[in-house]
């Protein structure tokens, strides 16, 4: 069984009408509770990024293990996910914006009601066994053009936050819209992080520009079988990923990242 060691992106995890999120990034708790299950029915065990990046100091990426990561932090990481991860025992990491706790989530519509944790709830969330509390920048900045400088600051400022709110070591680390210029991940290092994501089909298997799949609200079974046996942007031509995108065409408001 193919079993190759998997990063998976999300973002939210709530049922929102898909008029209000024209990006497609919240997949609903049914659908995240049977890509879980699944992945448990071929084998994997799953781990927080801390230990997916202390695997990988040997050298080889860890065959057989699964990260899930959620990127921004909104409310519904702890009202939706966690009694999910707890109740399949699967632990998780969660990429928060220290700059924007408590207001509007800007990349779905206001009517959807959706925001950032406050302090308080990312503070309540981090205290639980199964969360991982990783950095994603404190404004949620693009670092596509940045350099080792502007980098290593942004990267720094919000682990500082992060680790006085969360009173936690802070060391995994995610690019915001998967965008890092070539002095990234020298700065990742230096700012005191184990680990960098990307996604996109951008990265591979070092520590600072690990490769992460996105897992979108449309992704069906056919789909989610190619993405998370990491063969997804390969086999965006073929006629099955043809025909599973054609089926959620009503849900593509926006060209896929």
């Amino acid at each position: 069984m193919s079993r190759p060691p998997l990063i998976l992106a999300y973002h939210g995890i709530s049922s929102l009408d898909p008029g209000h999120d024209p990006d497609r990034l919240f997949v609903t708790p049914e659908q995240f509770r049977s890509q879980a299950l699944r992945l448990r029915a071929r084998g994997y065990e799953f781990v927080k990024m801390a230990e997916f990046a202390r695997r990988l100091e040997s050298g080889k990426p860890p065959a057989g293990v699964c990260a899930l990561t959620f990127d921004d932090g909104t409310l519904d990481n702890l009202t939706e996910l966690l009694p999910i991860l707890r109740e399949l025992d699967v632990p998780g990491t969660i990429y928060a914006c220290p700059g924007l706790l408590g207001g509007p989530y800007r990349w779905a519509e206001p009517a959807a009601g959706i925001r950032f944790m406050t302090a308080d709830e990312l503070r309540e969330l981090g205290r639980d066994r199964l969360i991982e509390i990783g950095s994603h920048t404190v404004k949620h900045a693009d670092l596509g053009s940045a350099s080792l400088e502007g980098a290593l600051q942004e990267m720094s400022a919000s682990k500082r936050a992060l680790e006085e709110l969360v009173e936690d070591d802070v060391v995994s680390f995610a690019y915001p819209r998967c965008m890092y210029s070539a002095a990234c991940p020298a700065a990742a290092e230096r700012a005191g992080y184990a680990s960098a994501v990307t996604c996109g089909g951008k990265g591979g298997w070092d520590r600072f520009e690990l490769r992460r799949e996105m897992v979108h609200t449309p992704d069906g079974p056919i789909t989610f079988a190619f993405k998370s046996r990491g063969l997804y942007h390969r086999a965006r031509d073929l006629a099955p990923m043809r025909l599973a995108r054609w089926a959620t065409r009503p849900y593509r408001h926006r060209a896929e990242p």
